[in-house]
């Protein structure tokens, strides 16, 4: 399956959230070791098999925000930063 056009733009349709993990590693900032904290979700592509799910950032996800909001609803396994 190819992804879907909008607005001009090709982009790939999220069919559900399955997970997410919050990922920590060290990062030298400014001359000192600094914690760096990052949230992943795993997604599911409609269209694709369970072998091309992804792990991706929430920027990737602004065109989801409501399917991100209601994984949380009803997943309460799904961690959030904060």
């Amino acid at each position: 399956m190819e992804p879907e056009e909008n607005d001009g733009d090709l982009k790939w349709v999220v069919e559900r959230i399955l997970n997410s993990e919050i990922i920590s590693y060290n990062r030298r900032v400014c001359g000192r070791n600094r914690t760096v904290e990052k949230l992943l979700y795993v997604m599911r592509w409609r269209g694709y098999s369970e072998d091309e799910n992804t792990w991706e950032t929430p920027e990737h996800l602004e065109h989801a925000q409501e399917l991100v909001e209601d994984s949380y609803r009803e997943n309460q396994h799904i961690r959030r930063m904060g």
